[in-house]
């Protein structure tokens, strides 16, 4: 009775892991050119230049991560950090996997930096759809996410209609 009891909880706990995942088969498609991270930040475009644009893996405690970011000349940055990322995929922007849109208010002071990210303790401000990964290669995908000012949580950013194509570093 206690083997069958201990096989039961195994199974429930690999049920629950497996369906709590927020990774799907869906990885969408990406619009970007090379080395492009683009979105649309409240109705303005967002272009971000190669040398500015860069996809990082890690891996600590048996844990993966990809963060991908994208800078432009206006001092401007998006960046998605996906913690406990398995590849192709959908993944939501949360508290956990971040998406941010920082810019500064005043270029010449990096103290004037406004930050919105999707951490607001919801269990998902948007979400990025890994279309093609590439271990070491290259990673491709679309995004959106509401951003939630840091200092004032009742401004918010929209970015929709993101998109990149970049090669991992």
């Amino acid at each position: 009775m206690k083997t069958i009891t201990r096989i039961t909880s195994v199974l429930l706990f690999s049920l629950l892991v497996l369906t709590a995942c927020s990774k799907d088969d869906d990885g969408g498609t990406s619009a970007a050119g090379d080395g492009e991270l683009t979105a649309t930040v409240d109705g303005a475009s967002f272009e971000s230049f190669p040398e500015a644009t860069t996809a990082v893996e890690s891996n600590a405690g048996g844990v993966q991560t990809l963060t991908i970011s994208g800078g432009t000349m206006d001092s401007e940055n998006i960046q998605i950090m996906i913690i406990g990322f398995e590849g192709v995929g959908t993944y939501d922007l949360n508290g956990v996997s971040l998406g941010s849109y920082t810019y500064l208010e005043d270029t010449s002071n990096f103290n004037s930096a406004m930050v919105f990210t999707t951490s607001t303790g919801a269990a998902s401000n948007g979400e990025i759809k890994i279309a093609e990964y590439t271990a070491g290669g290259t990673v491709t995908g679309t995004f959106n996410f509401t951003g939630y000012l840091t200092s004032n949580t009742s401004q918010t950013v929209a970015v929709t209609n993101g998109a990149f194509n970049v090669t991992i570093q």
